[in-house]
């Protein structure tokens, strides 16, 4: 079966999807001309739309972004954007492989201390 890969405005991803748990590849840069589409696209194809009624759904996605160059502010937006949905629908969001730029972002705006976990390319697990 093939995985699923979606791309739009300088940004694609793929879809590596478990019984519980959906990894999303993340390629290229979260800016503002892919921030809109990436939070929609994850809304819409992740994040489940009702638990329940004894089927598997996704309760983790976990953002893999060890092949994002780039994430601006908008960026930013749009993972705490997923972020907040995930958590609507009782899912957990997980960022893993920031490179140390993004890392220094997400510090410096504190929103390392928003997601459940967050693992850098050295391995450091922030719970």
């Amino acid at each position: 079966m093939a995985t699923p890969s979606f791309s739009a405005g300088g940004l694609r991803f793929e879809l590596e999807e478990k019984p519980e748990e959906t990894i999303v590849h993340c390629y290229g840069d979260i800016t503002a001309e892919s921030a809109d589409w990436f939070q929609n696209e994850i809304r819409e194809r992740v994040i489940p739309v009702s638990r329940g009624k004894g089927l598997a759904v996704t309760s983790r996605i976990v953002l893999d972004l060890s092949s994002v160059g780039h994430v601006d502010s908008t960026g930013l937006g749009a993972l705490l954007a997923v972020w907040t949905a995930g958590q609507r629908r009782a899912c957990d969001v997980e960022i893993v492989n920031m490179n140390p730029r993004t890392q220094k972002l997400m510090s410096l705006t504190k929103l390392d201390q928003v997601f459940t976990r967050i693992k850098t390319f050295f391995g450091a697990d922030r719970s």
